[in-house]
């Protein structure tokens, strides 16, 4: 019932959106993957080659296969259906394929909670705020990896923690993620020692390896394409030293063409072709960092505590945001009747929802963590992957967005808490 809801709530705001979407570079991502989508899957645009074979200008979006520097699976996942459908056709399948990637991660997290906590009480809670949080609802419109990424993550959790006997799978899941977010390139070798750790040295290990060997044979697949049809070595995506150096610079993202500004005032030239580009990068970041390391650490820690405690998807509605709103209100007499007010503003109720899911996820998150304490194997994996999020994210840029996927994990331990303190209420009353 609970997974019908989601579907029902997610296949509404994907009705309610204009599907109308073309390539014009309006600065949002979307019209860049499905650009990219396209030519990858079709190898042209409407019949139009350029003269470079793979490079071409489609509204704004300028499209350079060869130079890739993102996984390929969302470009496929949203490439398959413009090739196949007129493009407003298109867009509205894959929000409809998003919807329901976004109702199984609601079934994915319940099954992930009833596994790692025990309780099935927790895993309904966990599962129900997935499916009913706005933020979560209104992704399966964005054409943005997160809903896919999401989803396959979740997956291969979920799989893991049921399952470690078929860990192929497990890794073939890993696999996908990667090749929708690298990201998580390094992930699996927090899975592998959870296997050492949890089932001996003599099976853990057999286990870890076939594991990584079906993680290294998706992830390697799009290595073997790039070289065979471009000459080039690529591991997943080449956009970790771009978001190292961003992380690096004081104004943080100001956009390419201002990034690439400051980097050449930083080490004076860049080059065109992508390997030779992330070095530059890196060049640039050991510069900006070795200039001056504490205030570069401070400056993390700032960047991530900011996108720590931003809720993703506020942007999602018109209407002013609810903490420049609050800010306002406290500088200007604190008035209860302004208050009142807010609630009639635009989103305002949707962005509330949103608010109140997010940080009930991370401090009951935290409490349910405790609480789970003597379920440390079955936990673990979870724990692994938000304390990888966040401490990749130490040092490479972050957003909201970023730190999106954690959500899900913190609010199946978030379960565990609300569940006990609605029993130690319960006896209360008693």
């Amino acid at each position: 019932m609970l997974i019908l809801l989601a579907l029902l709530l997610r296949l509404l705001a994907v009705l309610a959106e204009d599907h109308a979407y073309g390539y014009v570079n309006d600065g949002s991502d979307g019209p860049w993957y499905l650009a990219h989508g396209y030519a990858l899957v079709t190898g042209f645009d409407n019949g139009r080659l350029s003269e470079f074979g793979d490079e071409y200008d489609e509204g704004g979006v300028i499209i350079v296969l060869r130079r890739l520097t993102t996984p390929p699976l969302y470009l496929l996942f949203n490439g398959l259906p413009q090739a196949f459908f007129p493009r407003e056709a298109a867009v509205l399948l894959i929000r409809v394929f998003q919807a329901l990637a976004g109702a199984i991660s609601v079934w994915l997290v319940w099954r992930l909670g009833r596994a790692v906590t025990g309780s099935e009480g927790a895993a309904f809670v966990a599962a129900l705020a997935i499916a009913v949080s706005p933020a979560f609802i209104f992704e399966a419109t964005r054409v943005t990896t997160e809903s896919l990424y999401i989803f396959l993550l979740l997956a291969a959790l979920a799989h893991h923690s049921h399952r470690r006997k078929h860990v192929a799978m497990t890794g073939i899941l890993l696999g996908l993620a990667t090749l929708t977010r690298a990201v998580l390139l390094l992930f699996p070798l927090a899975l592998a020692l959870h296997l050492l750790l949890v089932d001996g040295r003599r099976q853990g290990l057999r286990q870890a390896l076939l594991l990584l060997a079906a993680y290294s044979l998706v992830v390697g697949s799009w290595t073997v394409y790039s070289l065979a049809r471009w000459d080039r070595f690529v591991i997943a995506g080449e956009g970790m030293a771009a978001f190292l150096y961003i992380g690096a610079l004081e104004q943080g993202w100001r956009g390419p063409q201002e990034t690439d500004r400051q980097l050449v005032e930083d080490i004076g030239a860049i080059s065109e072709e992508p390997q030779a580009r992330q070095a530059n990068y890196l060049q640039g970041a050991q510069g900006r960092i070795s200039a001056d390391p504490v205030g570069y650490l401070l400056r993390r820690l700032d960047e991530l505590t900011r996108a720590t405690l931003q809720p993703h998807g506020t942007g999602y509605f018109d209407g002013p945001p609810l903490r420049l709103m609050a800010i306002e209100w406290w500088r200007e007499g604190r008035s209860p009747f302004e208050v009142l007010q807010w609630t009639t503003s635009e989103g305002f109720w949707p962005r509330l929802l949103i608010y109140v899911l997010h940080f009930v996820g991370l401090l009951a998150g935290l409490v349910g963590l405790w609480f789970s304490r003597q379920r440390w194997r079955q936990s673990l994996p979870l724990v692994a992957f938000i304390a990888y999020t966040l401490l990749l994210h130490l040092a490479l840029h972050a957003i909201p967005r970023y730190l999106f996927p954690i959500l899900p994990l913190c609010w199946v331990f978030a379960g565990v808490a609300l569940l006990q303190a609605y029993e130690k209420l319960k006896a209360l009353r008693r």
